[in-house]
């Protein structure tokens, strides 16, 4: 019974050690926790969670770049760049992508008329008109040809000379209008009956600049188309003034 006795003494008190030590942990444990709350530092890593590290705040790392992407470009579209060529249209001018081919226009293309007639000081001046009939923009740079005509357009008198003034490149897009200014001599003027030879014109022909293929616009006037007569003088094919 004695040694029996004894033995529970001995385990009791190997559990009264352990609690000892067990407490005497949590107040080492409490001690660290209290000093860390006093400014002491944790230089401990970061723990892990469910077997993942955890991301530090701030770690560049983890941060991810925006706008970078070369997808979030905007892809510039084909012929929406847009420049200063000037375009005559009805009711101004407009403008035409850059760097972009527009073709010549082709007589075939065109409606070619004659207006805005005035006459005065022994000569007569109006405007040819060049309207865009096709379904694309086309450009006319330069002088008209333009001549009167006769029955199978045979030259009655001089073709008309170029006066002065600078060419530019003329866009028109569907519809719209290009001018060059003509002027011929009123009547007689000042020639002679021999120099002039005044007679009745049928019709004035007109070569769009740059064209091998003529339009005919009715004339019906009387035009001084004598050899030594220079009746006719074209200007340059210009947009809106």
């Amino acid at each position: 019974m004695v040694e029996m006795m004894n033995r529970a003494d001995k385990t009791a008190g190997r559990t009264g050690s352990i609690g000892r030590a067990a407490a005497g942990g949590a107040v080492l444990v409490a001690a660290a926790v209290v000093l860390t709350s006093c400014g002491g530092q944790n230089t401990a890593a970061p723990q892990s969670v469910g077997g993942t590290a955890a991301p530090v705040v701030g770690d560049r790392t983890a941060t991810a770049t925006r706008g970078s992407d070369s997808t979030n470009a905007v892809a510039a579209q084909p012929g929406s760049s847009v420049s200063s060529t000037g375009v005559s249209g009805s009711g101004g001018t407009s403008s035409v992508a850059s760097g972009s081919s527009v073709p010549a226009c082709a007589t075939s293309r065109l409606k070619i008329s004659a207006a805005n007639f005035s006459s005065g000081a022994g000569h007569t001046s109006f405007q040819l008109v060049f309207q865009n009939t096709g379904a694309a923009p086309c450009t006319l740079t330069g002088f008209p040809g333009v001549s009167f005509v006769k029955i199978h357009n045979i030259q009655l008198g001089k073709a008309a000379s170029r006066t002065s003034g600078a060419t530019s490149i003329v866009t028109l897009i569907p519809d719209a209008h290009a001018y060059a200014d003509v002027q011929t001599v009123n009547g007689q003027g000042g020639y002679s009956a021999a120099q002039c030879d005044l007679t009745t014109v049928p019709t004035l022909r007109v070569f769009p600049p740059n064209q091998t293929e003529s339009a005919n616009i009715p004339w019906n006037k009387q035009e001084c188309v004598g050899s030594t007569v220079q009746n006719l003088q074209v200007g340059p094919v210009y947009g809106n003034k």
